[in-house]
């Protein structure tokens, strides 16, 4: 994979993580977490979100709930704060949330 590829993987992980901490209860669906994950620029498949989604449940950062709805861990949450770091997702710009 490519330097560009790979930062626009970490890129849009990120962008996943950042509308989970924007949602009520920190929760979305995956059709409602691809439309948000698109207004920041982001274009995906519903395939790549599922995809995206089930890496980031592996790894601690979001839990699948029913009915293909998504839910922010507080471990992915101090990611998109900037106080972790994780491998694969692209850290916060000074002042972003």
């Amino acid at each position: 994979m490519s330097p560009a590829n790979r930062y626009a993987e970490a890129d849009r992980r990120r962008a996943i993580l950042a509308a989970l901490s924007l949602a009520p209860a920190y929760t979305l669906s995956h059709r409602a977490l691809r439309a948000t994950v698109e207004g920041v620029g982001c274009a995906v498949s519903l395939d790549l979100i599922r995809a995206e989604i089930a890496w980031l449940d592996e790894i601690g950062l979001l839990d699948m709930l029913e009915l293909d709805h998504v839910r922010l861990t507080d471990r992915g949450l101090d990611i998109v704060l900037g106080r972790a770091q994780a491998p694969g997702v692209r850290r916060p710009e000074p002042g972003e949330l």
